[in-house]
C-alpha cells in the first residue's frame, strides 16, 4: 500500500502510547516515574516518552518512534507497520499522558438514529441485532459528532471503555480517553465458544450471517479485540470460565494472520491448566463486513445466503472459511 506524504506524516506521528496499547502492551497507569516517562509492564524495561513521542527499552538498549515499536514487536516490514498503525490507531497525534480510570467519562449521548441507519443501511447489519445491542447499552451515538459508540463493560456490567467510529465519509476511528481497553466491546453468549474479531462491526456482521443461516446469534460469545491486541481476550476468558473454545476470526490480511498467531501463543502460555482449544475461521475478503456487504449486493439479485457461502467455498478453502465450518465452527 502506498501512502501520500500527508498520510505518512500522520501515521509516523501516531501517539506512541496508543500504538503500544494496540500491540497489546500494558501501560502502567500507576508508575509514571517522571513527568516525561511512562512505564510499559512486562516489556523488559520499556518506557515511552510522550513529549517526544518515542520509546526506549533498557533490556536490549533498543528504541525509536511508533513505527519502530511496531516493527520491533511484530518483526515486520516498515510498510506493514504503517498499515498496522493505520488500521488500529487513531492517527491524529496529540501528546498525552495516560488518563486515570477516574477520568473516563462517556460522551453525552443522543437518540441513536444516525448510528442505527449507518449500521443497518451502510454496513448491512441485521436490524434486530443492532436494536438489541442499543437496548443493552452496548451501542450509542454521541451528541457532539454523531459517532458510533461501541461500549465495553466489565463482568459487573460497569462501563469501562468506549470505541468510536464515524458515521460519515471521514471513516473516523478513535476512543474515549481514560478507558480500559482490556474491557472491550463484547456480545455475551451462553455457549462455551468465544469468537474474536478485530472490530465491533465485524462481530455484528458475523452475528448477522449466523442469523441469516438460522443459527442463534446470541449463543456464542463475540468479542472485539480492539484491533490486533490480546489483552481483552485474556481478560474475557478469565471472567468467563465456561468458555473452552476460542475461534479467532481476525482480518484476512497480514496483520490479522500475525495477530492470530500471537494471540494463540498467549493463550497457550496463559492457560496451561485449563483446556482451551484455539481455531481460526476467517473471512473470504479482508474482513467480515466486506463479506456481508458482498452478500447484500448479491442478495438484491436473488442470491440466498446459503448459495452465497457455497459459491464462495471453492475459492477460499485454504482460509478455513467454508459453509460447513461456518455452521459448525
Amino acid at each position: 500500500m502506498r501512502f501520500s506524504a500527508n498520510e505518512y506524516y500522520a501515521l509516523a506521528n501516531a501517539d506512541c502510547i496508543s500504538v503500544a496499547k494496540s500491540l497489546g502492551m500494558q501501560v502502567d497507569e500507576g508508575k509514571q516515574t517522571t513527568t516525561k516517562a511512562v512505564h510499559i509492564k512486562h516489556s523488559g524495561g520499556l518506557y515511552i516518552f510522550p513529549e517526544k513521542n518515542n520509546w526506549y527499552r533498557h533490556s536490549d538498549s533498543r528504541g525509536g518512534f511508533p513505527i519502530d515499536l511496531v516493527m520491533d514487536t511484530l518483526s515486520c516490514s516498515k510498510e506493514y507497520a504503517l498499515e498496522f498503525i493505520q488500521k488500529n490507531v487513531l492517527v491524529s497525534y496529540t501528546p498525552t499522558f495516560p488518563s486515570r480510570a477516574s477520568d473516563f467519562r462517556l460522551p453525552v449521548q443522543t437518540s441513536p438514529e444516525r448510528v442505527r441507519a449507518y449500521l443497518t443501511k451502510t454496513r448491512g447489519i441485521d436490524e434486530e441485532i443492532v436494536d438489541c445491542l442499543i437496548a443493552d447499552s452496548l451501542i450509542g451515538e454521541d451528541n457532539a459528532h454523531h459517532n458510533c459508540m461501541f461500549i465495553g463493560k466489565d463482568s459487573s456490567g460497569a462501563v469501562r471503555s468506549c470505541a468510536l467510529r464515524g458515521t460519515g465519509a471521514t471513516q473516523f476511528r478513535g476512543e474515549v480517553s481514560g478507558g480500559n481497553k482490556s474491557c472491550s466491546f463484547a456480545i455475551a453468549g451462553s455457549s462455551d465458544k468465544l469468537r474474536v474479531f478485530e472490530s465491533p462491526i465485524d462481530a455484528m456482521s458475523h452475528a448477522t450471517f449466523s442469523k441469516l443461516l438460522g443459527i442463534d446469534w446470541k449463543s456464542d460469545h463475540r468479542l472485539s479485540a480492539n484491533g490486533c491486541g490480546h489483552t481483552s481476550v485474556l481478560r474475557y476468558l478469565k471472567e468467563h470460565r465456561e468458555i473452552s473454545s476460542v475461534i479467532l476470526s481476525l482480518d484476512n490480511d497480514q496483520a490479522g494472520h500475525t495477530a492470530a498467531g500471537t494471540i494463540e501463543q498467549k493463550l497457550n502460555a496463559e492457560f496451561t491448566e485449563r483446556k482451551i482449544s484455539v481455531s481460526r475461521v476467517i473471512s473470504q475478503r479482508k474482513d467480515w463486513n466486506e463479506d456481508l456487504m458482498a452478500f447484500r449486493a448479491a442478495e438484491k439479485s436473488g442470491v440466498s445466503v446459503i448459495e452465497f457461502l457455497k459459491a464462495a467455498y471453492p475459492q477460499i478453502e485454504r482460509s478455513n472459511y467454508s459453509f460447513q465450518q461456518y455452521k459448525e465452527g
